[in-house]
């Protein structure tokens, strides 16, 4: 506002009334029963401009009426004054419109105040304001989720109960034939602030600024953001205003004084932000209204510009330059036109300044009102002086930006939030929301906030890390630039409610990382922790269901001592190429049930010490080709029943220079230095004829003797004893040498093993079962005549198999009973050769 001293022009004869519902009333001095307001007007002054509350300052002094007593006019209720709504009435040029012949200031008295005595008066001090200054007397914290600018103001002032006239030009907002809407913002936070700072910094960044125009004793808001929202006065006398020097009249009004000037600014505003959701765009937006000057093309690139969306980037742009550019052409002037009043337009004529005579918008006024009444009485006397400030019609006002907005000064605690009956909440960036400890409006439900990024320890294209807090979880919320429309989640919290997985200060030396089962209760969980307590330390790691790994390389394992392994079910493993197991110590296999081992090429097993095999039932051994077992030392054969060998081929048993030759074709060669047959019953002899020496055999001269079947008895076979030195029984015992029970088996607690099962003195041992000798003797079989032969004998298959006999339970098989080193020594079983006769003679 221009500050230059002008002289106050003086008019006469013009009535300033003040009128407010609050003003009490008194009786007049006149018998007619009227009554007349307790405070009357002395002098006014204040300022008004667009975009800016208003205020006014009134003197108004008690009647002069000697009927009152200055005792009762120096105590009137100031407090019934304040909140309500006050107006002053200046009587203006007449006007052909009885409601133009008055311009009105209606306030809100702000402040009210008794001053001093004047002779027969008390004069009081009162303070109008705009019904908006009520807005600066709150603070909130409050969020505005997807509501456009003219929304959020909406809302803002809907508390207040005074008139508000939306004069948006919202074809402003359409964007590159878009269709005309003022589009919504996704998350707007009014951030400890009054209402009327917050509607205000929007305002300021948006491009709407505002006035209020008084009639009708009331004081109506006007939004507006273009020149058109603007209207002359109501008064015609005050639509076009000449410019005059003062030159003493008095009973006129015009414009005394006037000035205008140019101001060098910018034409070119750059401004970017970022937009996660298009990451690698470029959000630039740039807008150019260079003036007919010099220098006009200076860039202002601000950032961030406070946008995600490119055509809002294009209208903040535009609306920024548009404020530079509003600065440039301003005039100021003076006068005593009382009706001219901020937000009218008027044009200006007779200036010396040729350019300067055109159409302009009043931006701000200061009017000055004082005045005494006539020594007649019958009139009132005052002088009015109101400074101006204009700007021509043909720029476009914006306000500047003048209300900053808060920053916040660091991070803050919040509640993760989401729709009842979930436990997780999230989009597909895995952003979450929340309820922040300031939202008193808030419902711990999704709508509490917009979707807020969480920072992860890791993040890249397609790999990293993710972490998506939970509904009810407490988080720390930053904000990108201190901006309280941009939250950040940077990191969680544990509270009395959400407590550390871990009891603590107990296992204060576990750290690790715990999840929960979604509707799991507190042992559903996958888990890995670290024990770092000394002496203890440990690494656990937990699935709760299923846990998969691949290797898609090289895996090494290295444990130092014991390693254990336990499968409640299946267990399978595939091995693609080489598999090699070491074991430094013993090794045991344990299968419960069937135990099936395949090898598609060879098999090449390698025992440095010894080896045993023991099978609870029957063991089959198939062999698709040759087989050969060679044995370094002893080898013996016990076998508890039945023994049938069978070969398909020559089957052929050598010892030494002695062998035991058998074809398929039914033909048999025993050959040895010496062949001794020994029958302790009876020796059989069936055939003819009976070739002795024959020379075909290789046995040199041939002898034929028919031989009819002769039965010898026992006793006509003199028993030979065997010669000492062809005992075979001292070479062939292995018993001392072979038995590895005493330091080969594990130990009773890792399993049952056969020295765990009955002791051999409490099974039959083999001598027990029935022996060969308890079957028909020779002499109870059919003659050798009707025997069958050997070879049309019964397979070993058709006599009661070893697996016929009692199961384990009732009486263990052989193959469970001791080693042959727990059997009686050969001492104490009859010779081998009394043993098998039946057999051997069914085998023959």
């Amino acid at each position: 506002m221009s500050s230059n001293p002008l002289n106050a022009i003086s008019v006469q004869r013009r009535a300033v009334t003040v009128s407010s519902a609050a003003i009490p009333r008194w009786p007049a001095q006149s018998a007619d029963g009227l009554t007349q307001p307790a405070l009357q007007f002395m002098s006014l002054e204040g300022d008004e401009s667009l975009g800016k509350l208003f205020e006014y300052e009134l003197l108004l002094r008690t009647p002069d009426d000697y009927t009152v007593p200055l005792a009762v006019s120096a105590n009137l209720d100031l407090k019934a004054l304040l909140g309500k709504e006050m107006t002053v009435a200046i009587d203006l040029e007449p006007s052909a419109d009885p409601e133009a012949a008055q311009r009105e200031i209606t306030g809100l008295v702000a402040a009210a105040q008794y001053l001093r005595r004047e002779g027969r008066y008390n004069v009081y001090r009162v303070v109008l304001k705009p019904w908006l200054w009520l807005a600066t007397l709150t603070t909130d914290y409050k969020i505005f989720q997807n509501k456009t600018v003219i929304e959020i103001i909406d809302e803002v002032l809907k508390d207040y109960p005074y008139p508000v006239e939306k004069r948006v030009d919202v074809s402003r907002y359409a964007l590159d034939g878009e269709s005309p809407t003022n589009e919504p913002r996704a998350f707007q936070v009014q951030y400890g602030e009054t209402d009327y700072h917050f509607i205000q910094r929007l305002m300021e960044e948006w491009g709407i600024y505002w006035f209020f125009e008084h009639a009708d004793g009331k004081h109506r808001l006007v939004l507006c953001d273009h020149i058109g929202a603007h209207r002359q006065s109501p008064n015609s006398a005050y639509r076009t205003l000449a410019f005059q020097p003062q030159n003493g009249k008095t009973d006129t009004e015009y414009i005394s004084a006037f000035s205008t000037a140019e101001v060098l600014c910018t034409g070119h505003y750059v401004t970017s932000d970022f937009d996660f959701t298009r990451s690698r765009a470029d959000m630039r937006a740039i807008n150019q209204q260079p003036r007919d000057t010099s220098w006009n093309l200076l860039e202002r690139y601000d950032w961030p510009g406070d946008y995600t969306d490119s055509s809002h980037g294009e209208l903040l742009a535009r609306t920024r330059m548009e404020e530079l550019r509003a600065t440039g052409t301003r005039a100021q002037g003076k006068g005593n036109v009382r009706g001219l009043a901020c937000g009218q337009t008027f044009v200006l004529t007779h200036y010396d300044y040729t350019a300067a005579n055109c159409e302009y918008l009043v931006i701000g006024t200061e009017l000055h009102l004082s005045g005494t009444p006539d020594e007649s009485g019958s009139g009132y006397e005052y002088t009015c002086s109101n400074k101006f400030d204009v700007q021509p019609t043909s720029e476009v006002f914006r306000l500047p930006r003048e209300t900053s907005k808060p920053i916040v000064s660091g991070p803050q605690s919040a509640v993760v939030v989401g729709p009842e009956g979930k436990e997780l909440w999230t989009d597909e960036f895995g952003r979450v929301k929340v309820r922040f400890a300031w939202d008193r409006y808030g419902r711990n439900v999704e709508t509490d906030s917009c979707w807020v990024r969480v920072s992860q320890a890791w993040a890249g294209q397609g790999f990293g890390g993710i972490y998506i807090p939970r509904i009810g979880q407490e988080v720390i919320v930053d904000f990108w630039n201190g901006d309280p429309d941009r939250p950040l989640i940077t990191g969680s919290l544990y509270n009395t409610v959400t407590r550390p997985p871990y009891a603590l200060p107990g296992n204060a030396t576990q750290s690790g990382f715990m999840s929960r089962s979604m509707e799991g209760g507190l042992q559903n969980y996958n888990s890995i922790r670290f024990e770092d307590k000394a002496g203890a330390e440990e690494f656990t790691v937990q699935a709760e269901r299923d846990m998969n790994r691949l290797t898609k390389l090289n895996e090494s394992h290295v444990v130092g001592a014991d390693y254990t392994i336990g499968v409640a079910a299946a267990h399978s493993m595939n091995v693609g190429a080489a598999s090699s197991t070491v074991v430094g110590g013993k090794y045991s296999v344990r299968v419960k049930d069937v135990a099936s081992y395949s090898v598609g090429l060879g098999q090449f097993v390698s025992i440095g010490g010894l080896e045993e095999t023991a099978v609870g039932g029957a063991s089959t051994l198939t062999v698709g080709g040759a087989r050969t077992v060679t044995v370094g030392g002893a080898s013996t054969h016990a076998v508890g029943g039945a023994y049938s060998l069978s070969a398909g081929g020559v089957l052929s048993i050598v010892c030494g220079k002695s062998s035991l030759t058998m074809n398929k074709d039914g033909e048999i060669k025993l050959i040895g230095k010496s062949i001794r047959i020994q029958g302790d019953t009876r020796v059989v002899v069936q055939g003819t004829p009976l070739d002795l020496n024959p020379g075909d055999m290789e046995c040199g001269s041939a002898v034929t003797v028919p031989v009819p079947v002769v039965v010898l008895d026992a006793l006509d076979v003199p028993i030979i004893p065997p010669p000492p030195s062809e005992e075979p029984l001292p070479t062939v015992d292995p018993l001392p040498t072979v038995d590895p029970l005493p330091t080969e088996e594990p130990l009773p607690s890792e399993e049952p093993l056969p020295s765990e099962e009955p002791p051999p003195s409490e099974e039959p041992p083999p001598s027990e079962e029935p022996p060969p000798s308890e079957e028909p003797p020779p002499s109870e079989e059919p003659l050798p005549s009707e025997e069958p032969l050997p070879s049309e004998e019964p397979l070993p298959s058709e006599e009661p198999p070893p697996s016929e006999e009692p199961p384990p339970s009732e009486e263990p098989p052989p193959s469970e009973e001791p080693p042959p080193s727990e059997e009686p020594p050969p001492s104490e079983e009859p010779p081998p050769p009394t043993e098998t006769p039946p057999v051997t003679g069914t085998d023959a």
